[in-house]
């Protein structure tokens, strides 16, 4: 399905939100708003995406589940600045990182809503593609990856996200930041889990032991005390156990290695 062009009403706002994942039940809390025109294209513009979602952050109040900052967001997802070359797929699955963020706030939550107003404008600027498993932000120092939360990390799949990446963006330094780098993984998954495989495509590390983003991805909530963390996975009942016991998860940044 190809994005609607323009989106000038509640209706197509409504139809591209499903084309992107938005589930039905958060996608009927969407609004067309009048009067924010103009910080909705800033959105598209690299340099002043950041500053433009500060701006309708502010302006779009109340807001509680964060639905109409999310509606901006999608009207810009419509005309974000992606290369023709671009395959169509390629750019719905840059965009369907608003249908994971509503569902990711709902498995956190227990609700639909959107907080994650102060990411996606790298989405609607074109700076964030998604190609295969993996997202590639453009930065001054190269090409930032990022690890969606539904991300397939099977070896071949990173690979072959890679290799795509490179044919579309280009040859240049590829890194990572990340809780998956960190070097205290070693002890709490085996050898042959496809988290550490991943960190094997890395080198030249730093790390970061105060880095506390794991909260997010391995427990959902980032609110949650430790003694509170759920142990519904091996990951999660080891980590918790490490952290109970004084242990720092943190994060590591390290360089993609050639291959």
């Amino acid at each position: 399905m190809k994005a609607v062009r323009n989106i000038a009403t509640k209706e197509e706002l409504i139809l591209f939100a499903r084309s992107v994942s938005v589930p039905e039940a958060a996608a009927e809390n969407l609004v067309y708003e009048e009067g924010i025109e103009e910080l909705v294209l800033l959105l598209n513009d690299p340099l002043r995406a950041e500053e433009a979602a500060e701006e309708l952050r502010e302006k779009l109040v109340p807001d509680e589940d964060g639905f109409r900052i999310l509606s901006a967001m999608l009207r810009a997802a419509v005309t974000a600045p992606f290369p023709a070359s671009f395959p169509q797929e390629c750019y719905l699955a840059t965009m369907r990182v608003f249908g994971r963020f509503v569902e990711e706030n709902f498995l956190s939550y227990g609700r639909y809503g959107f907080d994650r107003w102060f990411w996606t404008w790298r989405q609607t600027s074109g700076l964030i593609v998604r190609v295969g498993s993996l997202e590639y932000e453009r930065t001054d120092e190269g090409f930032s990856i990022h690890i969606p939360s539904d991300a397939d990390l099977s070896p071949e799949a990173v690979r072959r996200s890679i290799r795509a990446a490179k044919e579309l963006l280009g040859e240049g330094t590829y890194f990572c930041r990340s809780w998956m780098l960190s070097p205290k993984l070693k002890k709490l998954l085996p050898e042959t889990s496809n988290v550490r495989r991943f960190r094997e495509l890395f080198h030249g590390f730093e790390y970061y032991p105060d880095d506390t983003g794991y909260r997010l991805w391995v427990f959902r909530n980032p609110d949650l005390a430790p003694k509170d963390f759920p142990e519904d996975t091996t990951l999660q009942r080891n980590m918790k156990k490490f952290v109970l016991h004084g242990g720092k998860v943190g994060a590591s940044h390290g360089f993609l290695r050639k291959f």
